[in-house]
Order: structure tokens, then C-alpha cells, then sequence
């Protein structure tokens, strides 16, 4: 009877121990009496403020080794691998153009979202996919037969939700890109 009362004793000198570490932070008074409040207007932009330094930081660490870096208004950052002389812009391509795309999309980490040798070349009009404006920002700026390489902030990729499963939240887009003119083969 008496290792029964040191059991139960212990089972509660137990659980009384764990309530007092699961006691949440939203229950104890702030310090000198200070009231809670919920963030301000200020506070919210100065995180977003401060996670698109974060963002821009990252991408400049990535592009650093590139040689001929670009910078959008956007946040985007690429560099022409190739291109043919004298090519067309994209954005003065008269409409009901097709181009064709031979691309890699891939996450930092190193995994692929898509590429052309698994799931072919894109082919579109210019400004009528459904890729994520950063896409075709990148496109528009672009001459045919350029070969690009880039990296997408989230905010002009798949932003704060990604697209599950295969692009997580704020997820970084490398794009490597060629951009030539959609031509049917027999």
C-alpha cells in the first residue's frame, strides 16, 4: 500500500510539474504591467520589409559567381548565356506568334520542377501561360535564340503558397531557359 501512495504521489508531483512547463506564454502578465497588443500596421511592413532583404541577400549570394548579372525592377536576376545577333525581341514578335521553350525550372536545393527533356519544350504565345509573371517578364525582355539563366523571387513566382507538393512557400525559382520559334514538326 505504501509503494501504491509513492506511485500515485509521483504520478502527480509529475503531473503538476508538466502543467507548469506547458503553462503558455499567453497566460503569464507581461512585464511591468504592459498591455498586449496586436502588431501594428508599421510592424507588419517592417517584416515584410525585412524578409524581402532576406530574399534579395539569398539571391545575391546565389548570383554571385555569375559574370554578366541583370537586375529587374522586379527582383529578378539573370544573365544571357547565349543569344544570336541580330535576333528579334520578344516583346516586338508580332501577336499569335508561338514560341517554344527549352527549359529547366528547379528549386535551390537542386530539385527539378520541370524540363524539356522529360516533359518536352513549352510552346505559347507570348503572355498566354499560366507560368507565374516573373516568367514572363523574363520572356518579354528576351531575344529569340537566347539562352537565360535566372533566378525567381517568390513574389513573382509561386509566391507565399508555392504549389504543393512540388514547390514549397517562398520557394526561389532557377530557370534556364532557350527561346526559339514554335516550328511543327512533320
Amino acid at each position: 500500500m505504501t509503494q501504491r501512495r509513492a506511485a500515485y504521489g509521483a504520478l502527480a508531483l509529475c503531473a503538476l510539474s508538466f502543467l507548469g512547463c506547458t503553462d503558455s506564454a499567453s497566460n503569464r502578465p507581461l512585464p511591468n504591467g504592459a498591455q498586449k497588443t496586436r502588431p501594428s500596421q508599421e510592424d507588419l511592413i517592417d517584416f515584410h520589409r525585412e524578409r524581402a532583404r532576406e530574399m534579395d541577400s539569398l539571391i545575391d549570394a546565389k548570383t554571385a559567381q555569375w559574370e554578366a548579372v541583370i537586375r529587374t525592377g522586379t527582383g529578378i536576376r539573370h544573365e544571357r548565356l547565349d543569344s544570336m545577333p541580330d535576333a528579334p525581341r520578344v516583346a516586338d514578335l508580332k501577336e499569335g506568334t508561338v514560341l517554344e521553350l527549352h527549359h529547366k525550372f528547379s528549386l535551390l536545393d537542386g530539385r527539378v520542377i520541370t524540363q524539356w527533356e522529360e516533359d518536352g519544350p513549352l510552346a505559347f504565345e507570348p503572355g498566354s501561360t499560366d507560368l507565374p509573371s516573373g516568367f514572363h517578364e523574363l520572356i518579354g525582355q528576351a531575344h529569340i535564340g537566347d539562352s537565360l539563366r535566372a533566378l525567381i523571387p517568390p513574389i513573382r513566382a509561386w509566391g507565399m503558397s508555392g504549389l504543393p507538393p512540388d514547390i514549397p512557400q517562398e520557394a526561389v525559382i532557377l530557370a534556364e531557359m532557350r527561346l526559339d520559334i514554335y516550328r511543327r514538326t512533320p
